[in-house]
């Protein structure tokens, strides 16, 4: 029993130990970063002369840029919508825009979206990003593949079809299309601009003609199948109508079959839908759901680029990062020099 004692004091030294030593670690740390704040504090003390300079100098020079050298420019977004535009059309396209900008001779970019040179000279720099992000998207259409196949186990189809059309995301195929240009007012024709520019590309117009071609050609159908059904629904209720003032006994029906010839009710349920399909497409004939402008550019007073305040609070916080390296410099090389 007395063997066991100091063992287990000797342990118990050794735990003591282990917190102590953890305590001054986390303690050093702790002086240490103490240390450093206080070395940032003093070194401007110390050194007022060389940092009142630098943040001087820093007011100077960013009060110039911003007021004198620096472009002010304007920033407005659009969000266009169509099936037929996707992630990497919509890049390639404001790719080409972008290159064609940043040329010095801007008669390409006036070329290419049909506005006078001096519009396009404005213009700074184009970007667009799809309205609903990729991953909802990817996220969207494994649910759809999902139900899909839960469709195999299940007898009602239609309800598989509700779900799916109620997890559609609206404007999943919507990009957010923002420009830059240096002056304001030429928003509106750089807008209609660029709606040109993406609906009269060959890829996305001949569908725009197709789409509005089959839907007339749908309208004319369905006219004219509303205008047979009014002429059946007449006779059938001019019928029903003689025969109900007819007496009873009398025998000048003319009895074709055992069965009804036609179902009236059959026949006006049929006129409601196709009175619902006709405003569909003249629906889809009037807002052109297949491309369309969700909102337009707005244009702006002030403009999105930084303030002279905010440009000059960035060169004195350049300024004082400067005087830190400026000193951290000079105390190195004073330390070579003593040590050569």
């Amino acid at each position: 029993m007395e063997s066991q004692k100091p063992a287990d004091r000797t342990d118990e030294i050794d735990l003591g130990q282990l917190f102590t030593k953890m305590g001054d670690f986390f303690a050093s740390i702790w002086f240490g970063f103490m240390r450093f704040f206080a070395l940032i504090r003093r070194v401007p003390i110390e050194n007022k002369a060389t940092f009142l300079l630098l943040i001087a100098g820093a007011i100077v020079v960013g009060s110039l840029y911003a007021n004198f050298l620096k472009k002010k420019f304007y920033e407005t977004s659009m969000i266009l919508s169509s099936d037929y535009l996707n992630k990497r059309i919509v890049d390639n396209a404001i790719e080409k825009l972008n290159l064609l900008a940043r040329e010095v001779d801007t008669r390409g970019l006036a070329r290419v979206l049909r506005i006078p040179d001096s519009l396009a000279k404005n213009i700074l720099e184009f970007t667009a990003k799809p309205f609903v992000k990729e991953t909802d998207l990817i996220e969207l259409e494994v649910l759809k593949e999902q139900l899909k196949n839960a469709q195999l186990e299940s007898k009602n189809k239609d309800v598989i079809d509700q779900v799916i059309r109620r997890i559609e995301i609206e404007n999943r195929h919507a990009f957010e299309i923002t420009v830059r240009v240096y002056n304001p007012t030429i928003i509106r024709d750089l807008e209609n601009a660029l709606i040109l520019f993406f609906r009269d590309n060959d890829y996305v117009k001949k569908r725009i003609d197709i789409t509005k071609s089959n839907l007339l050609a749908k309208k004319q159908k369905l006219l004219k199948d509303r205008q047979k059904l009014d002429s059946l629904k007449e006779i059938i209720y001019s019928n029903y109508k003689s025969m109900a003032m007819q007496s009873r006994q009398g025998s000048n029906n003319v009895i074709l079959s055992d069965k009804a010839v036609t179902d009236p009710v059959q026949i006006y349920q049929q006129d409601i839908i196709a009175y619902n399909e006709l405003e569909s497409v003249n629906r889809d004939l009037y807002l052109q759901p297949d491309f369309e402008v969700i909102t337009r550019f707005t244009q702006f007073s002030e403009p999105s680029s930084a303030s002279p305040v905010k440009v000059t609070a960035l060169a004195i916080l350049v300024a004082i990062v400067l005087g830190y390296l400026i000193i951290a410099i000079s105390t190195f090389n004073e330390y070579l020099s003593r040590i050569g």
